[in-house]
């Protein structure tokens, strides 16, 4: 307690003529991100009904403050961005994050709270439909990509991990999801989200770990039923001198007493020049049909570029809608000061039969540079399509951003 009040007396009385160049951990330091940008759009939302083209101003404003020891760390974070189009501004984007970790030798204990309440107005890109076990969700219509009104959400997570040099080791998490709209249509419903999950790791011998863990989803949905979900996983992963290999087997469970079974095989490569990963499974789908799921993914990093490369295609237990998302990105550096950068996503959702499509797709291309030792200056290109069910819609967008990290210790 008494970290935690003198992290928020520090928040309020430092001076900001502290400035330093980077932050090192330990003890108690801030940080702050401002950017600038500057957009001038064909069709800024995207929608099919009517271009709205024009140029748009977005200032946004990241703060942090981090106070920690060699076990513990304390954080909280807030953001914001404000923008501009045709003399009117608003904020169409606040998020903050409050957060504290412990760990020790054998045991770590995570607790977090964060919210988002952001304009939905404006298309998402792929990061928003990660969830947190890395898996891309994308939503069934057009109205969760942009729409009118405002998106709410609300995030509280915990996490227990002991017995980690332990032959046997256990992990309990929790969450809960609670979202909101405020003047959205109607297909934008409000819902209450609640995960628990507990798991043991067995350490079988030098080279073979299993690991068990049961899981239970309850989703509050405004107008309809309650839904469930209790998921029993079981995996053994060996380990190769290249890398990791794992084989899973889970069986799902609904409100209804349905059951749905799913399995993957992952590999992963580490070479000296690069990472490689993939996976292949089946997945039962609604209606008890076996559905292929699989990804890949490449790292290449250089001494000057870096190139990024994921496809998946997955399905979750017991739903009808596939997704399949593509990324591709390559970054090469031109001089100590400048570099180029080249982006392409790919995302779709659909029905078995393939029909009832929602797919969005961009491809960009920017040129960095520093103009100070601190100020970065992008500018560049974007294209973006949208396709919803067959009505299709195109961006064009050119912008400009400037940059200026700052950090400091009081």
């Amino acid at each position: 307690m008494k970290r935690v009040l003198s992290l928020l007396l520090m928040t309020s009385l430092s001076p900001l003529a502290a400035f330093a160049q980077e932050a090192e951990p330990g003890g108690v330091f801030y940080s702050l991100d401002f950017g600038q940008t500057f957009e001038a759009s064909t069709d800024q939302d995207l929608t099919t009904e009517a271009e709205e083209k024009g140029l748009v101003s977005l200032t946004s404003l990241g703060f942090e403050a981090v106070t920690e020891t060699r076990t513990q760390r304390l954080s909280f974070e807030f953001g914001s961005r404000l923008r501009g189009s045709e003399g009117e501004f608003s904020d169409d984007r606040l998020n903050a994050l409050l957060a504290y970790s412990r760990n020790s030798a054998d045991a770590m204990f995570e607790v977090s709270l964060q919210s988002l309440r952001e304009d939905i107005a404006f298309l998402r890109d792929v990061s928003g439909f990660i969830s947190d076990d890395g898996e891309i969700i994308l939503p069934d219509d057009f109205d969760d990509l942009t729409g009118d009104g405002i998106r709410t959400e609300t995030v509280f997570s915990t996490s227990f991990i002991w017995g980690e040099t332990a032959p046997v080791g256990y992990e309990l998490r929790a969450s809960q999801q609670i979202l909101r709209y405020e003047d959205a249509s109607s297909d934008l419903i409000d819902s209450d989200t609640v995960d628990l999950s507990f798991g043991v790791r067995l350490d079988l011998n030098e080279v073979t770990t299993g690991n068990i863990s049961l899981g239970y989803s309850q989703t509050d949905e405004v107008g309809s039923p309650l839904t469930e979900l209790t998921t029993l996983s079981g995996a053994l992963t060996f380990a190769r001198p290249l890398g990791e290999l794992t084989t899973q087997i889970s069986a799902s469970r609904d409100e209804n007493d349905d059951i749905f079974w799913a399995a993957l095989v992952e590999r992963d490569f580490e070479f000296s020049n690069g990472d490689l990963s993939g996976a292949i499974g089946f997945v039962e789908d609604e209606n008890g049909d076996a559905r292929l799921t699989g990804r890949i993914d490449l790292s290449f990093p250089r001494p000057s570029s870096q190139f990024d490369f994921s496809l998946a295609h997955s399905l979750s237990p017991g739903e009808d809608r596939a997704s399949t998302t593509f990324s591709a990105g390559y970054l090469q550096e031109l001089s100590p000061v400048s570099s180029m950068q080249v982006g392409f996503d790919f995302l779709q959702t659909s029905n078995p039969d393939g029909s009832d499509v929602l797919a969005t797709a961009g491809l960009s291309a920017s040129y960095g540079v520093s103009l100070t030792e601190n100020w970065q200056m992008n500018v560049g290109a974007r294209v973006d399509l949208l396709d919803d069910d067959g009505d299709r819609s195109t961006s064009n967008t050119v912008f400009l951003t400037l940059e200026r990290p700052f950090s400091w210790r009081p």
